[in-house]
C-alpha cells in the first residue's frame, strides 16, 4: 500500500513526506521514489516515547503497521495535534481516543481503504438506497479487489494477500 501513497503525494510538490520503518533499508528504497523531499527513519512503533518524538510537526501519519500496533501511533497523534489515518476496522481502543480527537478538531480516519473502506461505501449506499425505497435485502455479495495471475496465487485459497490473511478472514466473518 505504501508505495502507491508514496506515488500519489510526490503529486503534490510542496510535501514532504517521511517513511518510518522498523526496516531502515526498506524505508530508504521507497525513498528512492521521490525527489530530495522525502526521507527514511527508523522507527519501532512499540517504543512510545520513540513514536512521539517522530509525529511531532507533522500535520499527518499514515499508519500502514499491523492493526495491533496501531494505537501506540494513534495515540502519539492525539497527544500532539496530529490528523491520523490507517487502512485498518476501528478497535474498540481506538474508539477510546475518539471524543479527545473531536475535541480538539482532529481526523482519525479508518477503514479507508478498498477492503475495507470503499467496498463498505458502497455496501452501505446500496443498502440506505433500498431502506429509502422500502425494500427488504435478502442477500448481497461483494467481491473486491481482483484475482492474481495464476503464477503469484500460490497459496491453498489461491488468493493474494495484499494485507494481513488474519485480516481477511476476520472480515470474511463480518
Amino acid at each position: 500500500m505504501t508505495p502507491p501513497l508514496i506515488d500519489h503525494l510526490l503529486m503534490f510538490k510542496d510535501t514532504h513526506i517521511t517513511v518510518a520503518s522498523n526496516l531502515l533499508n526498506d524505508a530508504q528504497n521507497l525513498c528512492k521514489r521521490g525527489p530530495g523531499f522525502m526521507d527514511a527513519v527508523f522507527l519501532d512503533v512499540t517504543d512510545s516515547a520513540a513514536v512521539e518524538k517522530q509525529v511531532k510537526g507533522y500535520n499527518l501519519v499514515v499508519s500502514f503497521v499491523p492493526p495491533w500496533m496501531h494505537m501506540p501511533v494513534l495515540t502519539a497523534c492525539v497527544k500532539h495535534g496530529i490528523n491520523a489515518v490507517t487502512s485498518s476496522y476501528v478497535s474498540p481502543d481506538m474508539m477510546k481516543l475518539d471524543a479527545e480527537a473531536k475535541q480538539k478538531g482532529l481526523t482519525l480516519l479508518n477503514e479507508c481503504g478498498l477492503d475495507p473502506g470503499i467496498d463498505i461505501m458502497g455496501t452501505m449506499k446500496i443498502v440506505n438506497e433500498a431502506k429509502a425505497r422500502g425494500w427488504k435485502i435478502v442477500s448481497y455479495e461483494s467481491f473486491c479487489g481482483g484475482l492474481p495471475v495464476a503464477e503469484q496465487a500460490d497459496n491453498p485459497l489461491g488468493y493474494k494477500f495484499s494485507w494481513s490473511p488474519g485480516a481477511a478472514i476476520k472480515a470474511s466473518r463480518n
